[in-house]
């Protein structure tokens, strides 16, 4: 917590580099945040809205195109060894806000430091790929790290194996370069007033900032959705809903519907239910089987959300996955009831013995719309009462990443193209990768993913994949609940948005008519 705040502070320092005192409101896009950014630095961010905001004041080595394939950014030249383990950057000419040129040595030390368990990133095993990273993790020296300064602009780097989807890590904020007081992106922070506002305006010294049209990102911090649904039809906003915002009020979405008013598009995302596996009573794959079969996904989809979300058949998004089937009935009520009854069994108790169960969720309006109708689903079929818990959201990940609860709404959008995205999460304990809450392992899991990245078979390499996600869900350590659209409505005005697939959204060539 103390280096995020030196962080901010530092950020606030330079916050009139190249700035005006006066800003033409005209062309500045108006959006809203739910809640101040977790962190200014690319490496420490982990929700959809930071990573927005990330990928705006900085910018890596590849960025993701409209057809979401990733393209020369910093790196004007890229070239892949015929074995695909070494890819030589060359950089083109490009400067900090602060006119200092970029070069290898800052990813390099950017890197390395994001490696370093004190800087306490959740994404730092997406640079385990990058040969000795993980062992760097763990300890070793990082002048182990498989990457190479050949001069100021051409870093090289070996990887581990082939990996097919590298140069789109690349273009994840993890991969920025991170400068002292500076940024390298299209725009940069002029303002920064907790619980109010956050000011970006277009960076002077950007390489391509003839291709950024906006003089500016202005971001409230509304907490509310209603207030800002509110301040959207007066004209005060130019975005209503997510990725940054806060999903659009259910009452609202019903008349947009109606009206044919509602944009939505589809991302490589899940909402889960997770469970504490190495807690009492879902230590039990039975029981946690058993709350999973209870769930109605269908009526979660139809009368909570409203939108163009679609039920879980399993953990994988359908655009990362081409199993066609269910891996699991939806609401199969007598085969919940007689798991909860052979899992009481196995542990000798009675219904009656099972300790207190709480919810815990984050404080949203259609989270805890969600929370409530399973709670009713599992007192109606189990016969379990289960206690819910709303909690902010930046507290809710910091009491799961401890094992602070006993089941909790969890969610996840895919960070590269492929099912590793998500499978990978559950290969390592939490304390390797920050972010498998449910505690859960599985050594054949670990195998076959292991096993998966040494296929260079597509057909093969996807069997074994899908067979590691049939062997987490035969475990349930969570229970899959659906799959993301995103809703949202902008300002006709607003144009050249790009939609990443992988939920962010990017204003950088965007216009205002």
């Amino acid at each position: 917590m103390k280096w995020i705040r030196v962080w901010v502070g530092l950020i606030l320092l330079l916050g009139g580099v190249g700035c005006t005192e006066k800003r033409n409101e005209k062309n500045w896009v108006r959006l809203a945040l739910y809640s101040d950014p977790a962190s200014f630095d690319p490496r420490l961010v982990r929700c959809l809205k930071d990573l927005t905001i990330a990928k705006h004041l900085y910018e890596g080595l590849t960025r993701m195109n409209g057809a979401g394939k990733p393209e020369p950014a910093l790196a004007k030249k890229i070239e892949i060894s015929k074995d695909h383990l070494t890819y030589t950057f060359y950089l083109r000419e490009a400067y900090w806000n602060t006119g200092e040129p970029i070069t290898a040595h800052d990813f390099a030390k950017s890197w390395k430091e994001a490696l370093d368990p004190k800087l306490g990133s959740d994404y730092a095993y997406m640079l385990y790929p990058i040969k000795n990273g993980k062992e760097v993790f763990q300890g070793a020296s990082p002048e182990i790290l498989g990457i190479a300064i050949l001069d100021e602009t051409t870093l090289q780097v070996t990887l581990e194996r082939p990996l097919p989807y590298f140069l789109e890590l690349t273009s994840f904020p993890t991969y920025f370069p991170v400068h002292e007081k500076a940024h390298n992106g299209p725009f940069q922070l002029k303002t920064y007033k907790p619980d109010q506002e956050i000011l970006l305006e277009k960076n002077p010294t950007y390489w391509d900032r003839e291709q950024v049209f906006l003089d500016g990102l202005a971001f409230s911090i509304l907490s509310d959705s209603n207030t800002e649904s509110a301040l959207y039809y007066k004209n005060q906003l130019d975005w209503m809903g997510l990725p940054i915002s806060q999903r659009i009020p259910t009452d609202l979405m019903d008349t947009l519907i109606a009206k044919g008013e509602l944009s939505s598009y589809e991302i490589a995302g899940t909402l889960w239910v997770a469970f504490q596996t190495e807690s009492s009573p879902f230590d039990s794959p039975l029981i946690r089987k058993a709350f999973s079969l209870a769930i109605d996904r269908e009526a979660i989809v139809t009368h909570i959300l409203r939108g163009s979300q679609t039920p879980a058949r399993g953990l994988l998004p359908p655009s990362l996955s081409p199993h066609a089937d269910s891996y699991f009935s939806n609401e199969d009520s007598l085969k919940a009831a007689t798991l909860l009854q052979l899992g009481l069994e196995e542990k000798g108790w009675a219904k009656e013995d099972l300790p207190p169960i709480t919810f815990s969720y984050p404080i949203v309006e259609t989270d805890s719309k969600v929370a409530q109708l399973l709670q009713d689903q599992w007192r109606k079929v189990l016969g379990v009462e289960v206690s819910l818990e709303a909690r902010e959201r930046q507290l809710l990940q910091r009491q799961t990443k401890t094992g602070d609860f006993q089941i909790a709404l969890g969610q996840w959008v895919a960070d590269f193209h492929d099912p590793l995205a998500f499978l990978e999460i559950f290969a390592s304990p939490i304390e390797e990768n920050g972010i498998n809450v449910t505690r859960w392992t599985n050594e054949k899991y670990q195998k076959v993913l292991t096993h998966s990245e040494t296929l260079s078979n597509w057909e093969e390499r996807e069997q074994q994949l899908l067979l590691a996600e049939k062997l987490l869900l035969e475990e349930v350590p969570i229970a899959p609940l659906y799959h993301y659209s995103f809703d949202y409505q902008k300002n006709p005005r607003l144009e050249g948005v790009v939609f990443s697939p992988l939920g962010t959204v990017d204003f950088k060539s965007a216009t205002l008519r």
